[in-house]
């Protein structure tokens, strides 16, 4: 709305790049309040899907960064959460309550100003999210009813889309042979991940296996909900990878061959 300005702390993630949550439209003009003075960023990779976006700079702005994990830390830990509001940085502890099935995860903390896109860090000081909201989640969980609750989007989802985008890796190897899009379920019962809607016939994806319908729930044991999760693996893993597949409720496993 004009005259309305949303406050989201950004991440440095590179030297020349920062994370921040999708909270403005493409064109939109964006300014970082940095101990330096206001920035702006040179171009912007948005990403709707995910929710959030790309800050990219010609050139070096940011002296501290911190590259996003893709470990997923679980049930009970604690993580260090680091925002920034009008007046300096904001800092709390949260701890994960569960996992959502679309793979955000739910933390129980004290709820500050500053805290929408804030990082997420564990006791081994990896980046492992960023903060996306709040939430009034249902009483299910045997803690202080008057808690406050946290939605984190961990990095384990995100970072192969950022790490993708930084590089500007194309792929130039044979095409993989598959469209595909996001499949998030709401209930227990069903499984999320990466729905395939068509497999080129006699492509690398045919070849394996993978046929339309098929859902890919896991790559090497970590679970998947973006196409470009799979694209980024398939353009930067050098290894053969292992795919969890389910289809009308049967599931197996495929290996997927280095594509480069």
């Amino acid at each position: 709305m004009q005259g309305t300005i949303e406050l989201s702390s950004a991440v440095s993630i590179s030297p020349s790049h920062a994370v921040a949550l999708c909270m403005f439209y493409p064109g939109t003009p964006v300014t970082l309040d940095m101990d330096t003075g206001m920035i702006q960023p040179d171009s912007i990779v948005f990403s709707p899907d995910l929710g959030i976006v790309l800050l990219i700079f010609n050139e070096e702005v940011f002296q501290e960064y911190q590259i996003p994990s893709d470990h997923l830390p679980g049930i009970g830990e604690t993580l260090q959460i680091i925002g920034q509001e009008l007046h300096g940085t904001v800092t709390v502890e949260g701890t994960i309550m569960e996992q959502y099935p679309d793979g955000a995860v739910l933390l129980a903390s004290e709820l500050k100003e500053g805290l929408m896109g804030a990082a997420a860090f564990d006791d081994a000081g990896r980046f492992v999210g960023i903060i996306t909201g709040t939430i009034q989640p249902e009483f299910q969980f045997s803690v202080n009813t008057n808690q406050d609750y946290l939605v984190l989007y961990p990095s384990q989802i995100w970072y192969m889309w950022a790490q993708l985008a930084i590089q500007s890796e194309e792929y130039s190897g044979t095409p993989f042979g598959v469209t595909a899009l996001s499949s998030i379920s709401l209930s227990r019962n069903r499984s999320s991940g990466i729905q395939l809607v068509s497999v080129t016939e006699n492509s690398t994806a045919w070849n394996i296996g993978l046929r339309p319908g098929d859902l890919i729930t896991h790559i090497n044991n970590i679970p998947v909900y973006h196409p470009e999760t799979l694209r980024g693996l398939l353009i930067l893993s050098e290894d053969t990878l292992e795919a969890r597949i389910i289809t009308r409720n049967q599931e197996r496993f495929l290996l997927i061959p280095p594509c480069n």
